[in-house]
């Protein structure tokens, strides 16, 4: 869910809002409108986010067909090769059979000791290596392997287009629905803005209270100095004010699950770059079990954003499009998965 509380804060400091001033019913339809306008806003927000981690799942499936193909191309090379030995062996037995008339060497004139036919003789012993029958299966053999690993390499280049579009689509649907966003967010002024204000602070201190309510805040301990956890938040820390870039991992831009990425890789823990992959690699933990260091999932399957549990009810995201790597309370609410606890 988006946060929209800094952009609010910047429109109520270049508007003045005097309820006194207006009647009810523009208070009314103002308050009617900014309820429309924050369900809109975190509506398109959990779209972005989810076709930004489509986005990184294309990515990384891309990557592994690259690579693939890659092999597979090896693998056409070497049989190409293995083939067009099998012909020049075939090509040489041929003539030796033809030569030989398919008598014994020792029977044919040719491979008398005549010193003027030793020259011949030593070229059609080399040609006699192996049998013509055996060639000809092997090479037969090479051909069906080569027109399977054509036909692999041929799928593959094709998944490869497929998952280069797929990415291509995302990118353009979160385009067109960041434009939509952006639109919404520029509707957010006066009176509206007050509104949206006081909805995200009252759900933001109902979300905090349930938090606190379940103990999950208090009693919480920090990881022990130096631990995986520790260090992937002390990583985490130093990502403060990077900004949201699709795709990104690196200090010059993160999305969500870059910057987990990045920091648990710091602590020696690989994870890929995918929210969704990342909720299977880690291990499931109850809420009132939470501890400083664990992921927070949103989304179906966890595969909309993630974020990482700091202490004191607080966690640590690249949250969207316009935004810095922050640190903010948990949330709970809105599109909430569960939490996962990487291993190790």
């Amino acid at each position: 869910m988006f946060s929209i509380l800094a952009v609010v804060a910047v429109c109520l400091g270049t508007v003045t809002f005097s309820p006194h001033l207006a009647s009810a019913s523009t208070l009314g339809s103002d308050r009617a409108r900014a309820n429309q306008l924050l369900k809109q806003i975190n509506h398109i927000s959990a779209k972005v986010d989810f076709l930004g981690q489509k986005y990184d799942l294309s990515k990384i499936k891309l990557n592994k067909i690259t690579n693939e193909i890659k092999n597979t191309k090896a693998e056409v090379a070497a049989i190409k090769k293995s083939v067009s030995k099998g012909r020049a062996q075939l090509e040489a037995e041929a003539v030796f059979a033809y030569v030989t008339n398919g008598a014994a060497a020792s029977n044919n004139p040719l491979f008398s000791n005549s010193a003027a036919k030793t020259g011949a003789t030593n070229v059609y012993n080399q040609l006699a290596q192996g049998d013509v029958a055996a060639t000809i299966s092997g090479l037969k053999n090479y051909r069906i392997e080569l027109t399977q690993e054509r036909s692999i390499l041929a799928s593959e280049v094709g998944r490869a287009a497929f998952l280069a579009r797929a990415a291509a689509k995302s990118f353009h649907s979160a385009n067109v629905y960041q434009a939509s966003l952006n639109h919404a967010l520029a509707q957010v002024k006066g009176s509206i803005a007050t509104f949206i204000a006081q909805a995200e602070a009252a759900a933001s201190a109902k979300e905090v209270s349930s938090f606190n309510a379940q103990s999950l805040a208090d009693g919480i301990t920090d990881p022990p100095p130096d631990s995986k956890a520790d260090i992937a938040i002390r990583a985490a820390m130093t990502y403060i004010g990077t900004p949201y870039v699709w795709g990104g991992a690196s200090r010059s831009g993160v999305d969500c699950s870059g910057l987990i990425m990045l920091a648990y890789e710091a602590a020696g823990i690989d994870f890929p770059h995918y929210s969704g992959a990342m909720y299977e690699d880690t291990m499931r933990v109850p809420l009132v079990d939470i501890e400083p260091g664990d992921l927070l999932f949103y989304g179906y399957d966890g595969d909309q954003h993630v974020a990482m549990y700091v202490g004191d009810g607080k966690m640590i995201e690249a949250e969207m499009t316009g935004t810095v790597v922050h640190i903010v309370p948990v949330r709970l609410g809105y599109g909430f998965f569960g939490l996962g606890r990487p291993r190790g």
